[in-house]
């Protein structure tokens, strides 16, 4: 987020343009298709910016081709995905990497004699353009496109910088489309989740799960990395924002949205890395009762007021974990349960010891996971949350296992889900 900072750190956005950019960045991270996330992003972009038309351009094969076009009807849109070839603005962004308005690479008349205006945008009365790459580092994903009729007058420097802040928050979801395109599948190995209905694991499939985890464990590092700086950058602004701009109940608001949202983030990139790599335990002899307090405490603010916590504990023996992890995975099965008690509940947590192993069962009475879901709730991206990743319990899963332990779901529609994990004890070395 380079230009957003650039811009709160100087002149800084109006309320209006904060207001209207932060609700784009909703739309993206949504999981509307492509086709109607643009289409919102450019109801709400026409508020704060004057332009007649719009596109956007994802590069396939080493080619920008459009894939949505906004503000002409069909036989425009069609004549502009056909002659993305003679488009000297998009060839000048793919081949530099940066923002340009189109005069800026041909004065006014020669955009005027040029084939790509008296062909498409000439009909439109269109005569200025201005595109902002997505990308991803230094590697272009696409571009963002727009275009006014002469009397509307040229792009400002402030509409460059809007449209570049547009263009920075669709990388990710670009880039997120281009992996699903690949279907997460390379060298024939399929990573969970793309099994259909009916597959059943043969012998050798063991060794297919070890490379899928580890294909797994590769994608999510990079993308690891590639969130951890623009998140970097995001915090920043939205710190700086914090300090020179509080004023109103609205504003507010928008900060707090702003920081559950980075929290979200930062918790993603963590799953992201605890997949990615070897755990590294750091053990430690922990009372279990304890510890779930503590996650309970932690989720103290975010709790609905008609949740009621009832703890049914039984003393038991200290167990050897790595603290940290461990407060995560109940931190996120005890977060899940909260979610799925919108209207307040019951929260049961329940500990017990049998045959050398302690059981941590947590329960509510809930929305309930349906059965397609729960039944592959463990692999990755799968989710049964509307704006879910699908990341938490196949860390939880991981680092519970790392343990030498196991974790089970059950659940009903309606009624409520249980979690249940068990680890064995081991003898405490005084």
């Amino acid at each position: 987020m380079p230009a957003l900072q650039e811009k709160v750190n100087g002149d800084g956005l109006s309320p209006r343009e904060f207001a209207v950019l932060l609700e784009i960045s909703r739309v993206i991270t949504s999981r509307l298709p492509l086709k109607n996330m643009f289409e919102v992003v450019h109801a709400y972009l026409e508020q704060i910016m004057h332009y007649q038309i719009g596109g956007l351009y994802v590069k396939e094969k080493g080619r920008l081709n459009l894939k949505v076009g906004v503000g002409g009807d069909d036989q425009f849109h069609t004549s502009l995905g056909k002659r993305a070839g003679n488009n000297f603005l998009l060839k000048k962004i793919k081949a530099t990497g940066r923002p340009w308005r189109s005069t800026q690479i041909l004065d006014q008349e020669r955009v005027k004699k040029h084939p790509f205006y008296l062909q498409v945008l000439a009909p439109l009365g269109i005569l200025y353009t201005a595109g902002a790459p997505i990308k991803d580092g230094h590697y272009v994903l696409g571009s963002i496109h727009l275009g006014r009729t002469e009397k509307e007058g040229d792009f400002t420097k402030k509409d460059m910088q809007v449209l570049e802040m547009v263009a920075n928050l669709l990388a990710p979801a670009i880039k997120n489309i281009r992996i699903r395109q690949t279907s997460w599948q390379l060298d024939g190995v399929i990573v969970p989740g793309n099994r259909k209905n009916g597959d059943h694991q043969s012998p050798g499939d063991n060794g297919k799960e070890t490379q899928r985890m580890e294909l797994l464990g590769s994608v999510s590092s990079v993308m690891a990395r590639e969130l951890r700086n623009p998140l970097s950058n995001l915090k920043m602004s939205f710190y700086s924002l914090a300090r020179n701009y509080t004023s109103g109940v609205m504003a507010q608001q928008d900060l707090e949205q702003m920081d559950r949202s980075i929290k979200n983030m930062d918790k993603t990139i963590s799953f992201l890395y605890n997949l990615s790599k070897d755990l590294n335990l750091k053990k430690e002899w922990l009372d279990i009762n304890e510890l779930l307090d503590e996650v309970v405490e932690t989720l103290g603010p975010i709790m609905d007021p008609d949740v009621v916590v009832v703890k049914d504990y039984a003393a038991l023996p200290k167990l050897n974990l790595d603290r940290e992890k461990m407060h995560a995975v109940f931190g996120n099965i005890l977060e899940n349960a909260l979610d799925a008690m919108p209207g307040g509940g019951r929260l049961r947590i329940i500990t017990t010891e049998n045959q050398g192993r302690v059981y941590i069962i947590v329960e509510d009475n809930g929305l309930g996971v349906d059965r397609e879901i729960r039944e592959k709730i463990f692999e990755p991206f799968v989710t049964a949350k509307p704006s879910g990743v699908g990341l938490g319990l196949t860390v939880c899963k991981k680092i519970v296992e790392s343990h030498s332990g196991r974790i089970k779901l059950r659940s009903n529609i309606g009624k409520g889900t249980a979690v249940c994990i068990d680890i064995p004890v081991t003898e405490e070395i005084i």
